[in-house]
């Protein structure tokens, strides 16, 4: 269903420039513990992918982390926003909610049609706008104006802020079963490719990303792969971590194996070599 125009409140503040060919995301320091003081905005740490989307004259190009195109895979958000008739540049986290309206990541990485579940696209950031930088003035006046000026709706919506007590939004957040919580200091500017700590996610069930560098197959199992061997990069080499053997339907082993059999190698990508017989 198409958005309705926008119709701007006023001239909005910051600096005239030009279109931005491209942005490159401001980073969150991951931190063990809320921050209790004044001054910080709370938010939903969405459990998705982060998304860049620039509007600019009827073209859009929504965008990942890395700068490759979400426009054919999230293609439902990519014509909403084509509606839009706007000029302008959003960062947010495309997700698909569950029953409960809770993030669950795995349904994302499977999503191929509505089918697979409803998509959503979380705006928490507007860095352009009619002609004009936002990046310099602070969180708390961008967050005003992304939510005076674009025309929201059920599939892109506003991702709110709370000035909370930020330990009980991370119990509530946990209770509900999400990812964590966001705290970003209210005048904070957006600082593009910069990890800081004007902006810090703490998250209420710990994940790690790791890289996969091998898989097992075992002798008596009809399965594509058994297990993958996965470690993760500190100061630039690969350290063996462990295997993760579950969580794999016939699809997704389907999909990974096509993918991990043509990168097979005699070398070994770990620094050391994995005792794959080890729990």
């Amino acid at each position: 269903m198409a958005s309705k125009m926008a119709k701007f409140n006023k001239k909005p503040s910051g600096t005239k420039t030009g279109f931005p060919k491209g942005i490159d995301p401001m980073l969150a320091t991951l931190v063990d513990e809320p921050v209790e003081q004044p001054g910080w905005l709370y938010e939903i740490k969405w459990d998705g992918y982060r998304a860049i989307a620039l509007i600019n004259k009827g073209k859009v190009n929504l965008l990942s982390r890395n700068n490759k195109s979400f426009n054919d895979k999230f293609y439902s958000i990519y014509q909403t926003l084509r509606s839009w008739k706007i000029n302008v540049v959003l960062d947010g986290e495309v997700v698909v909610l569950n029953e409960n309206g809770v993030a669950n990541f795995g349904s994302l990485q499977n999503w191929r049609s509505e089918a697979d579940g409803q998509l959503i696209y979380y705006v928490f950031d507007i860095l352009w706008l009619n002609g004009y930088n936002l990046k310099d003035i602070p969180l708390s006046e961008r967050k005003k104006i992304l939510k005076q000026n674009l025309p929201f709706g059920d599939q892109i919506r506003y991702s709110e802020s709370f000035d909370t007590n930020p330990s009980e939004f991370l119990a509530a957040a946990s209770k509900m079963g999400m990812e964590g919580i966001m705290a970003k200091k209210a005048d904070s500017h957006y600082i593009e490719g910069e990890r800081t700590r004007d902006w810090l996610k703490i998250k209420a069930h710990q994940r790690q990303e790791v890289v996969i560098g091998g898989f097992t197959n075992n002798e008596d199992s009809s399965k594509l792969f058994s297990s993958l061997l996965v470690g993760v990069y500190e100061k630039g080499k690969l350290h063996y971590i462990g295997k993760i053997g579950t969580g794999f339907n016939d699809k997704i082993q389907q999909e990974l194996f096509s993918k991990m059999r043509k990168l097979i190698s005699k070398e070994v990508p770990f620094v050391e070599t994995p005792d794959v017989n080890a729990p």
